[in-house]
């Protein structure tokens, strides 16, 4: 019988115990606590970090976006452009059973 697997995040430091035939996690340990701010300075700069970081996602994912609809539709056009070459009946991978 295997012996569990335990995994540690590196970031919240949760300890999990995970079977490793399945990877069914078979229990969670959650981190003891969280480094608390020593002044309102550092919280106030840890706030402005996650705005400028949650900034940054939110551009990168518009961006994304942008990009996905012309790759979409790129894909469209090669697809009709297949389909209008070979007028024929798609091929049914269930025939091949």
């Amino acid at each position: 019988m295997d012996e569990p697997l335990l995994v540690i995040c590196p970031d919240c430091g949760t300890t999990m115990k995970v079977e490793r035939a399945t990877g069914a996690v078979l229990s969670h340990d959650a981190a003891s606590a969280k480094r608390k701010l020593g002044s309102l300075e550092e919280a106030a700069a840890e706030i402005a970090r996650r705005k400028e970081r949650a900034q940054d996602l939110f551009a990168a994912t518009v961006e994304r976006e942008k990009h996905k609809s012309e790759i979409l539709e790129q894909t469209f056009k090669e697809a009709l452009e297949k389909a209008q070459k070979d007028p024929g009946r798609p091929r049914n991978p269930l025939d091949d059973l």
